[in-house]
């Protein structure tokens, strides 16, 4: 019976008509399995789509909305006036040498060799910097459109935390003196040094006793071991007492004006960081000079897979929504040594990490933070700093 079937069967199979109808079947079977699948696929989606919606409000929104280190209303160009907050009469030079951030050259033999002496020591030529006046003349080398910007009249104080270890003493100082002689005191509400641990003699009792003159404005804070520059600085922050700490380095001048200009995006949006063009300070001679040739070459900080920083032109998107060159630009990072931040907001994302002792990876730490939390971090071409970078790094970092 059963082999009977199996040959009806098979003969039915052979017929053409049998065979297409069959295979007709297994097609629309196959075409359905796909459109079904597909279309579930396309519930899936859009039921993902309107998730999304609903988590951030409005996808279009998201997309559109304003990164934080926008244009500010209250900052407004002049082009006919001096800005508010210029200074109304030029500083009076020394006559000692290196007035106007002229070089200072040294041929005698024993001049070099007291210079030579000096780098070994502090990784720059002292025996020049201790001729130069503390208050010299410096040349302003910001844009020309910086002179005719007013700033908010009402900005945030600012605690300037300047973190050194056997630093140079006229170095020193002399970064102390231009903060104090080129900013608004109203605005300056304390300079904290903070003192990681050095063994000099003259960074000790000569140091207390020099700040005196300063009646309060600068105090001296010391670590009891050696810290390292990362965590002094969080030291410093936690000494401070204004509305916005600012990290300098301990060998540096600042130049024409140079603080309105980053408090004014922290004045609108507590949580960005603003950053000060970086000039260069000769080593050796002690030239102050430009690091990036036109002062309206704009470059952003940007980083390697190694972690080494860069910095690359400003983007077209960035670029766009600025009217004037010497306006503020965003940046995804920053190169670590100055900057300066709301001390609350600082102190929200948890100042820097603990583990970080030296410096080389800290400003990637604080601007991930920074722009996962809602804030952002800005260049200021109207405000620039001038930088000593040592030939060599004249001591360990005993940890």
């Amino acid at each position: 019976m059963i082999a009977r079937k199996k040959l009806q069967l098979q003969r039915l199979w052979r017929q053409r008509g049998c065979r297409l109808s069959t295979y007709i079947l297994l097609g629309v079977l196959v075409l359905f399995g796909f459109f079904y699948n597909k279309a579930g696929r396309s519930e899936m989606s859009l039921l993902d789509s309107k998730s999304a919606a609903l988590e951030f409000d409005d996808i279009d929104e998201l997309a559109n909305k304003e990164l934080p280190g926008g244009p500010d209303r209250n900052t407004i160009f002049r082009e006919d006036e001096l800005g508010n907050y210029e200074p109304k009469t030029p500083e009076v030079p020394s006559n000692q040498p290196g007035e106007g951030g002229k070089p200072v050259p040294v041929t005698d033999e024993e001049g070099m060799a007291a210079g030579r002496a000096a780098e070994r020591e502090f990784g720059f030529n002292t025996y020049v910097s201790d001729m130069i006046s503390l208050n010299r003349t410096i040349p302003d080398i910001r844009p020309k459109e910086c002179k005719h910007w007013d700033y908010p009249e009402k900005l945030p104080t600012v605690s300037v935390v300047i973190v050194f270890h056997n630093e140079g003493w006229t170095p020193l100082l002399r970064t102390v003196h231009s903060v104090l002689l080129r900013s608004p005191p109203e605005l300056i509400e304390q300079i904290v040094m903070v003192d990681d641990d050095s063994d000099k003699p003259h960074l000790k009792e000569k140091l207390d006793k020099y700040v005196t003159r300063f009646n309060g404005k600068v105090i001296v804070v010391r670590t009891e071991q050696r810290e390292g520059l990362i965590k002094a600085r969080s030291i410093g922050a936690k000494h401070s007492t204004a509305e916005v700490v600012l990290f300098l380095d301990a060998h540096c001048e600042v130049n024409t004006n140079w603080l309105p200009p980053l408090l004014a995006p922290i004045k609108k949006n507590r949580k960005v960081m603003s950053v000060p063009v970086i000039d260069g300070i000769d080593s050796n001679s002690w030239e102050y000079r430009s690091v990036y040739g036109s002062p309206n070459a704009h470059h952003s900080g940007i980083f390697e897979w190694g972690l080494l920083y860069k910095e690359t032109q400003i983007t077209e998107r960035e670029t766009a929504h600025r009217k004037h060159s010497s306006q503020p630009f965003r940046s995804p990072t920053h190169a670590g040594g100055l900057f300066a931040i709301d001390r609350l907001w600082f102190k929200e994302l948890g100042y820097y990490d603990e583990g970080l002792q030296i410096w080389g990876g800290e400003q990637y730490e604080l601007s991930f933070k920074i722009w996962q939390c809602g804030g952002g971090i800005v260049f200021v071409p109207c405000s620039h700093v001038g930088h000593v970078y040592r030939s060599h790094m004249p001591y360990s970092f005993g940890f």
